[in-house]
């Protein structure tokens, strides 16, 4: 364990300074730590931590209401903690507001589509604005220097990493609404014979110029700003570091401190010594897998670090002073709890989601793999809709964005794989490379249009780059259609009759359910608009296949929300912080119509006699019937921790046998 101070508590020139990780590493915790021992140690300078997660902890972390305006943290006599969970779809609204004007002038001018085009478009809901009016918000923090340090408590590593790379997309937003008004400024001067003058439309390109460039300076300032990767002594969430900080080093974002969280230290029992004792070789790893880089180790707490005072107990942890954990008595979990999770025979689709770092990739790849050996008459497939996929190292089978059959007999009976093959598939959804591949034909396609419909013309030059980069301006979480259609076509094609879903952490979940919705109406407004401009041309292909998807979306809507078809299994742990977010998403799947009538509680501490054990088994007893009262009409399991991380097709099978039914 380190002795020093990190050092980016240490470093009194950083202005920016990012959490990140794989989901339920403790990043808001350590977060919400770091904000307030720098704004104790810091009185004269102003401390914001931001939270850019859609599932925002800030809130629960702190034990106090923030919400998505920036609200003052009281935690003594001076007034310089400042915290805000950014709320896109607030933001994204006063965009539009303050800037519809002048973008739809810009359509306008450097396009041949009409203004009611324009507006219909400018109008749509999309997907993936979390992440620009993130990248848009730090922008305008940075331009406004509003404060003397600036901390992110960001989304899981996937959608972390795609806000990372944004700066760089909008710089190519940026280049096509400039090419718009290149037309403009071309035939202004060429009519009037006079030199452009500048007008609004330069002033906004200028502008969102300006703050790109700023915060892509701030981003690769290794004397400015930090990105510390959170991570804990398993597996999982060291082979998710470890590709995190690879692209991290592409995109020249400065690291050099490491987080490991939840480090055990109590040898108590047999269960203790046994976590302890498998955390030796992964800490091992981890010192020589990041050898480069500041390392510090956080001891696992009895107690949940939720509130002012918990959060204060561990920033006086880094500044190198240790609190003695508090002795409790023991206390039956809820007697509510199920014994097992009955799995529906007649479901075609079953989504596991929930908070990140809850397991649910492990128990959705337990889930595929009983349902798969249970059921030999069924084709199943497991399919992970996270950009971090994880379910190649929880199967430990190099699986990819190609369906990969997994011969479960081959590792469980100790025999060699059937010679009839299998039942049980695996995919991880590459959605970025299929949206590329989209995005591609249709260029190709609007540039043959383009040559039937206008021929050649003085602007014509302009037309045609902008309207072959069209597909550029879209937002990010557009490729998550693709992750859709993937899923519609191979259940249109009969291949498979069961799909078990490893979601996204619930804030991108969320958004992914929701695309069918969204989706409905940027598929309506792009299919009329290339119906509109290709009248008289035998219809494109891309024409076609935009029908297809518009048919698939109304398919994957009306069996998401058909309950004898789809189940959603929320999976948690019983921690607060977990808790009080599956209570949120449960009511926003009741919203969407998605039914959900299990719960699946994991990590559940087994009964001992051990002082550090009966504490976590007290708190986490407190928060099962926590949600058993809130959910009644929900069947809640109960799932007892192991000793050791789960994977592998045996430790997968055990997993199943004893969970499910």
């Amino acid at each position: 364990m380190t002795k020093s101070v990190p050092e980016y508590l240490r470093n009194e020139k950083l202005r920016l300074i990012f959490f990140g990780g794989k989901g339920g590493t403790g990043k808001t915790t350590m977060a919400t730590t770091a904000a307030l021992y720098l704004a104790r140690i810091h009185p004269d300078k102003k401390i914001m931590l931001l939270s850019t997660d859609p599932a925002h902890s800030l809130s629960d972390s702190f034990g106090m209401a923030i919400g998505d305006r920036v609200t003052m943290v009281p935690y003594g006599a001076t007034a310089n903690l400042y915290a805000c969970e950014l709320e896109a779809k607030r933001l994204t609204g006063e965009f539009k507001k303050n800037n519809e004007a002048v973008i739809k002038q810009l359509a306008d001018r450097g396009t041949y589509f009409a203004k009611q085009d324009i507006a219909e478009l400018f109008d749509l809901s999309l997907p993936g604005m979390d992440e620009v009016m993130a990248v848009l918000e730090i922008a305008r923090l940075i331009r406004e220097r509003a404060s003397d340090v600036l901390l992110i408590d960001t989304a899981p590593s996937g959608h972390t990493v795609r806000m990372l790379k944004l700066p760089k997309q909008m710089q190519k937003w940026l280049e096509v609404m400039d090419l718009m008004q290149q037309k403009h400024r071309f035939l202004s001067s060429h009519y009037s014979r006079k030199k452009h003058t500048r007008d609004s439309c330069d002033i906004f390109l200028d502008n969102l110029a300006a703050d790109l460039k700023s915060v892509k300076q701030m981003l690769a300032d290794s004397r400015a700003t930090r990105f510390v990767p959170v991570t804990i002594p398993e597996p999982l969430g060291i082979y998710e570091t470890e590709r995190m900080l690879a692209t991290l080093g592409k995109i020249k974002i400065p690291v050099k401190d490491i987080i490991i969280n939840r480090v055990i230290e109590s040898g108590g029992c047999e269960f203790c010594r046994l976590k302890k004792e498998n955390q030796t070789a992964f800490l091992a790893e981890i010192k020589n897998k990041f050898a480069k880089y500041q390392l510090t180790h956080i001891p696992l707490s009895p107690l949940e670090i939720r509130g002012i005072e918990e959060l204060k107990r561990l920033a006086d942890y880094f500044a190198g002073k240790i609190t003695p954990a508090k002795i409790s008595a023991d206390m039956a979990l809820a007697d509510s709890a199920a014994a097992r999770l009955i799995l529906n025979p007649d479901n075609d689709f079953i989504l596991f989601g929930g908070k990140g770092g809850v397991g649910k990739t492990t128990l959705a790849a337990a889930a595929a793999l009983y349902t798969a050996k249970t059921r030999p008459e069924k084709r199943v497939l497991i399919c992970s809709t996270d950009p971090a996929h994880s379910l190649s190292d929880s199967l430990k089978l190099a699986i990819g964005d190609k369906i990969t059959p997994v011969y479960y007999n081959a590792e469980v009976g100790g025999q060699k794989a059937d010679s009839d093959g299998t039942n049980f598939f695996a995919l991880e959804i590459n959605a970025d490379k299929l949206f590329e591949q989209f995005k591609q034909n249709f260029k190709e396609e609007t540039e043959a249009t383009l040559d039937k419909l206008f021929g050649s013309g003085v602007d014509v030059k302009y037309d045609r780059e902008v309207m072959t980069e069209l597909l550029a301006l879209a937002p990010p979480g557009l490729d998550e259609i693709m992750a859709l259609s993937v899923i519609i076509s191979l259940k249109q094609e009969k291949k498979f009759d069961i799909f078990i879903l490893d979601t996204a952490p619930t804030g991108h979940l969320l958004r992914f359910l929701e695309l069918p919705e969204m989706i409905k109406g940027w598929l309506k407004a792009l299919l009329g608009l290339l119906l509109k401009y290709s009248a008289g041309i035998k219809i494109a292909k891309i024409v076609e296949k935009t029908l297809a998807m518009s048919r698939s979306v109304r398919q994957i809507q009306e069996t998401l929300t058909d309950s004898k078809r789809t189940n959603f299994i929320g999976v948690t742990i019983p921690e607060t912080l977990s808790v009080l977010e599956m209570k949120r998403l449960i009511i926003t799947l009741n919203k969407l119509r998605v039914t959900c009538d299990k719960i699946a509680v994991n990590m559940v501490v087994p009964q001992s006699d051990c002082s550090f054990c009966s504490i976590k088994r007290n708190e986490q007893a407190k928060n099962i019937q926590e949600i058993c009262t809130a959910f009644p009409s929900c069947s809640v399991t109960a799932i007892a921790q192991f000793s050791r991380e789960i994977s592998g097709l045996a430790d997968l099978t055990r997993l199943g046998e004893e969970v499910f039914l």
